[in-house]
C-alpha cells in the first residue's frame, strides 16, 4: 500500500501542467541582468506552476537592441514578455497585445505617454555626465554651470595630463548619450518643439567634432566598449563620461574610495536639459495573448515585478525612479544623492530623446554612425549634415 501510495503521489505531481513564459531583455547592463534573475527566481517560488525563461538576443556589435527584436520577429521568436525600445514603432506594427488592465492600473498615467494600453515604462532613468570629483577638486574645478565652463574644465583637465572625456565608440548604441544631448540642444525650441534644418545639423556636428579636434576625446576610444568606459573612469584615466546614473554604482564598486559627481551638461544656447528617460518599456506579444495560460502568466509576472518590495529592489539596483501610482520608498543611495544634487540647478526637464520620438525607421542607427564618423572620421561636416538631414526627412 505504501508503494501504491507513493506511485499515485508521483503521478499526481507529474500531471501538474507548467506554463512556460519567456521574458526577452537587453543584456547590456550587468545590474539589469541581476535584477531580472532575482525577480524571476522570486516569482517562480511564489508561482510554482509558471516557469520563467530569461532570454536575450545578445549584444551584437553595432546593432541596436530594437533591431535585434526585429530579427526575433523574422525568426518567429517574438514572445512572450518583452523589454522594448522604440515601443511605439512595435505597437504600430501590430505586434503587441493589449496590456492587461491589472497591470496598467499600477502605472502612473502621466508616465505612460502614447502607449494606449500596448506598453508600459519599466522605470524612469536619468542621463547626464559622471565625473571624477577627486580630480576636479585637485584642479580647482567644480561642476560646470555653462557649456563654456565645461570647455574650460576640459582644457584644464587635458593640460593636467588626463583625458577629459571617455566615449565608448565600439558599441555604436553608446553614441546615443551624446546624440540625445546634441539633439536636445540644437534641434529643440524653447517650447521643446523640434525644428530640424541642415544648418542646425551642421552646427551640431561641428560642435561635436571640436571635442575630438581639441584633444578632449582620445582616438583610441573609437574601439572602446561601453563597459570599458566605466573602467576608464574608475582607474582615473579619464575624468568625464556621458551616460546614465545607473552607471554610478558600477564605478563606485570598482573604486569605492573615488569621489564622484553627476551633472546635467548645459547647452551652448544656455539651456540645461535634465533628461528623464522612459524609453525602456514592457510589452506582451500578440502571440502570447492568443494563449490564455501564457497571457495570464505574463500578467502575473508584470504585476509581481511592480509589487511592493520587489520593485523597490529593482529601483535601488538600477538607481532609477518609480513609474507606479503607489508611492515607493527606497533607501537613499550614493547615486540618489548625486542625482538629487544635479536637480538643484536651474534645469529644464525633458523626455525628448531620439528613441522616444516618431523618427524614420533606421534613423537612430544612421545618427549614431554619423556621430562616430564626426568624432573620429574625416568626412566633411557639410556632407555628414546633409546625409543626416536626408535620413531625418525620409518618408516614414
Amino acid at each position: 500500500m505504501l508503494l501504491i501510495s507513493g506511485c499515485s503521489q508521483e503521478k499526481e505531481l507529474s500531471s501538474v501542467e507548467t506554463t512556460e513564459l519567456r521574458v526577452v531583455y537587453s543584456s547590456g547592463d550587468a545590474n539589469w541582468k541581476s535584477c531580472l534573475e532575482t525577480v524571476s527566481e522570486q516569482f517562480m517560488e511564489e508561482n510554482p506552476g509558471i516557469r520563467v525563461e530569461l532570454y536575450t538576443p545578445g549584444n551584437q556589435e553595432n546593432r541596436l537592441y530594437s533591431d535585434q527584436l526585429k530579427i526575433l520577429y523574422a525568426e518567429d521568436q517574438f514572445y512572450d514578455v518583452l523589454e522594448l525600445r522604440e515601443p511605439q514603432k512595435i505597437a504600430d506594427a501590430g505586434l503587441l497585445a493589449d496590456m492587461p488592465g491589472e497591470v496598467t492600473e499600477l502605472i502612473d498615467p502621466q508616465m505612460t505617454g502614447g502607449g494606449k494600453g500596448k506598453y508600459i515604462p519599466i522605470y524612469q532613468m536619468n542621463r547626464g555626465i559622471i565625473c571624477n570629483m577627486d580630480i576636479f577638486e585637485s584642479l580647482g574645478l567644480s561642476a560646470p554651470e555653462t557649456y563654456e565652463d565645461f570647455l574650460v574644465c576640459c582644457e584644464t583637465i587635458k593640460e593636467a595630463g588626463y583625458t577629459p572625456i571617455v566615449i565608448g565608440g565600439a558599441d555604436l548604441w553608446h553614441m546615443e548619450f551624446w546624440g540625445n544631448y546634441l539633439f536636445e540642444n540644437f534641434m529643440l525650441e524653447e517650447n521643446q518643439e523640434i525644428v530640424w534644418t541642415k544648418e542646425r545639423a551642421e552646427e551640431m556636428l561641428r560642435s561635436f567634432r571640436s571635442l575630438s579636434e581639441e584633444g578632449y576625446v582620445e582616438e583610441g576610444y573609437r574601439e572602446l566598449s561601453d563597459n570599458e568606459t566605466v573602467q576608464e573612469i574608475a582607474a582615473g584615466n579619464a575624468v568625464m563620461l556621458h551616460t546614465g546614473a545607473w552607471m554610478l554604482p558600477q564605478i563606485r564598486g570598482m573604486n569605492p574610495e573615488m569621489g564622484l559627481g553627476f551633472f546635467f551638461l548645459a547647452g551652448s544656447g544656455g539651456t540645461t536639459y535634465a533628461v528623464q528617460d522612459l524609453s525602456n518599456c514592457w510589452g506582451i506579444s500578440g502571440d502570447c495573448q492568443s494563449d490564455p495560460d501564457k497571457y495570464g502568466a505574463a500578467s502575473k509576472f508584470l504585476e509581481f515585478f511592480y509589487s511592493e518590495g520587489v520593485y523597490e529592489n529593482v529601483l535601488g539596483t538600477m538607481s532609477a525612479m518609480s513609474v507606479t501610482q503607489r508611492e515607493t520608498e527606497t533607501a537613499e543611495s550614493y547615486a540618489d544623492v548625486l542625482v538629487d544634487r544635479a536637480y538643484e540647478k536651474d534645469v529644464t526637464v525633458t523626455n525628448k530623446i531620439v528613441s522616444n520620438l516618431d523618427t524614420p525607421d533606421g534613423f537612430r542607427n544612421s545618427f549614431n554612425q554619423i556621430l562616430r564618423e564626426t568624432l573620429w572620421g574625416t568626412t566633411s561636416i557639410e556632407i555628414l549634415a546633409a546625409e543626416l538631414t536626408a535620413d531625418w526627412e525620409a518618408e516614414k
